[in-house]
């Protein structure tokens, strides 16, 4: 793993010419895509008939599944890892980042291929991670390995490729037939080839007869840099009726830098004792941020008493951004600002367009 350190600008030319592993090789006018394999579903195999998906190595061979991309584009392979996402960590994230700097003046546009269940807080941390980002970095998967014959691999990888090939220089995650931005992206079914959604946020485009852009996308506005760290400890507390305020203490007692509470409502906390943890955390420099427990709809601390007394206490509101961005924001900004007066002055600036 690379260590986490903050590399310098780097200025972004035209590629020249293709380095990597090459898939498929189609005319230099096409555009020079490289996808970029971390594990997921999409590239998974059952050990045993029938019996649970597990990690694959034939990612390398995906290209027959997906006849005609060769032909709009030229494709190369790089295998980053073979994972679960729920086995990725935060040095994935910074890994990941530095193989998308290095290979950034090489390529037009980047797939990455990523299991579903962890995806969007690597899409929240690639986009806070990639500043001024020049290029489209799409995210993708699939709810059934590419290799069945009823599957959404195959629709998802091809538009996933159609999409970094658009004039969208974002971190974006798609899936079913939109493209959404990636740190305003959630799962919202295990089911549903319509897997994920972006409730506070139009999706960037959708793919059906047409593409068709519905968002004007974040363009850069400087140099691209990569930016690296994150945080690790940082704790996640989720709200629910009896729940007791000595659980933010302990959180602060075991050594917690930050903690991300999942509030009822509009950003709601009880009355009795949690206003009161949420003023000793403050006081002891550890800041709490809540977000609502609500998928759609702004966090909002002034609507109810409960939330009121929070903010007063010095509870810091998520607004309208999505859970996975809240725990993930909090960690990259914490290892930058570990002052809690810096981390307020610092929470409220879009770092990527994620939050209204």
């Amino acid at each position: 793993m690379r260590p986490a350190e903050t590399c310098p600008t780097v200025p972004v030319t035209t590629p020249t010419s293709t380095p990597g592993s090459a898939l498929s090789k189609t005319p230099m006018d096409r555009k020079r895509l490289l996808l970029i394999h971390t594990g997921g579903t999409l590239c998974m195999l059952a050990e045993e008939e029938p019996g649970p998906l597990a990690p694959s190595t034939y990612a390398e061979n995906l290209l027959p599944y997906v006849r005609g991309l060769e032909d709009r584009f030229e494709i190369a392979g790089e295998r980053f890892c073979n994972l679960d996402s729920t086995d990725l960590t935060p040095n994935h994230w910074e890994e990941l980042a530095g193989l998308l700097a290095e290979n950034m003046n090489d390529y037009d546009g980047f797939v990455v291929l990523h299991g579903t269940d962890t995806m969007a807080y690597t899409a929240s941390a690639l986009s806070m991670v990639l500043e001024n980002l020049p290029r489209p970095v799409v995210l993708t998967g699939s709810q059934r390995p590419v290799t069945k014959a009823r599957t959404d691999a195959r629709a998802n990888l091809v538009n996933s490729a159609i999409c970094a090939g658009l004039d969208i220089p974002e971190v974006g995650l798609y899936f079913g037939a939109h493209l959404f931005r990636g740190n305003r992206a959630t799962k919202v079914s295990v089911q549903s080839y319509e897997a994920f959604d972006s409730p506070n946020f139009l999706p960037l485009a959708e793919i059906g007869v047409d593409v068709r852009v519905l968002q004007d996308p974040i363009r850069p506005k400087g140099d691209f840099r990569l930016r690296t760290g994150f945080e690790r400890r940082v704790i996640v507390l989720y709200l629910f009726p009896g729940s007791r305020p000595g659980a933010l203490r302990a959180a602060v007692e075991a050594g917690a830098k930050g903690i991300v509470l999942l509030a009822f409502g509009s950003g709601n906390v009880p009355l009795n004792g949690w206003p009161e943890a949420i003023s000793d955390a403050t006081k002891a420099g550890v800041p709490v941020v809540i977000r609502s427990q609500c998928l759609e709809g702004a966090t909002d601390l002034s609507r109810y008493k409960g939330g009121a007394n929070a903010m007063e206490s010095g509870a810091i509101c998520a607004g309208d951004m999505t859970t996975e961005t809240a725990i993930v924001r909090t960690m990259f900004l914490l290892h930058s600002n570990p002052d809690i007066e810096d981390f307020r002055r610092v929470w409220h600036k879009n770092i990527a367009g994620e939050m209204s």
